[in-house]
């Protein structure tokens, strides 16, 4: 296993995401931008919008990158849930995966990864926003344990109407009283 190798399937490699990477990881999200309301931007990223992302998080967050065939087929990381120190336990957890391959488990193969990561790093909860309805997000995330915590009404306008947002909450661990600071991410 080289350094940025993570794991792998029959189905999809996972391993960590790197700036040579912005410009799948700008199409593969761009797609959601331009054609859906799975994310509430209303113009594209660029690459390199994408490579100060991954800088900025990358060494506290995991940021995965799913390959199959040598090409890059699906992103999933973790953020700030809340910049405030007191949630320096709580990240939130997005995954996209690429047009043309859903069906293959890649976003629950960067999932189960990502979440592994996250709990082996100290990190105790996991938040998501999940665009209402999106029956598949809504399913992915009820599969990984998530509890819809609640929802933000008429949260988003995009292509012509009001969305609501759910709030997604998935416990990694009990937490230490008093808590250790979360580790970096280990390569």
């Amino acid at each position: 296993m080289t350094s940025t190798d993570v794991t792998s399937t029959d189905v999809v490699a996972v391993r960590f995401a790197e700036s040579s990477d912005a410009v799948s990881i700008a199409a593969i999200v761009n797609h959601y931008i331009a054609e859906s309301t799975a994310n509430f931007r209303t113009e594209p990223q660029s690459a390199a919008d994408w490579e100060q992302e991954l800088a900025s998080y990358s060494s506290r967050y995991p940021w995965l990158a799913a390959e199959y065939g040598g090409e890059l087929v699906g992103l999933a990381y973790a953020k700030p849930w809340n910049p405030r120190q007191a949630y320096d336990w709580t990240a939130e957890a997005t995954v996209y995966v690429a047009e043309g391959q859903r069906g293959r488990r890649v976003g629950s193969t960067l999932y189960r990864e990502l979440f592994a990561r996250l709990e082996s790093q100290g990190f105790r909860s996991v938040m998501a926003l999940v665009t209402s309805p999106n029956p598949g997000s809504e399913a992915l995330h009820e599969a990984f344990g998530f509890r819809l915590v609640g929802r933000i009404d008429a949260a988003g306008y995009k292509f012509g109407g009001w969305h609501d947002v759910g709030v997604w909450q998935k416990a990694l661990a009990v937490p230490a009283d008093p808590p250790t600071a979360p580790a970096p991410v280990r390569r």
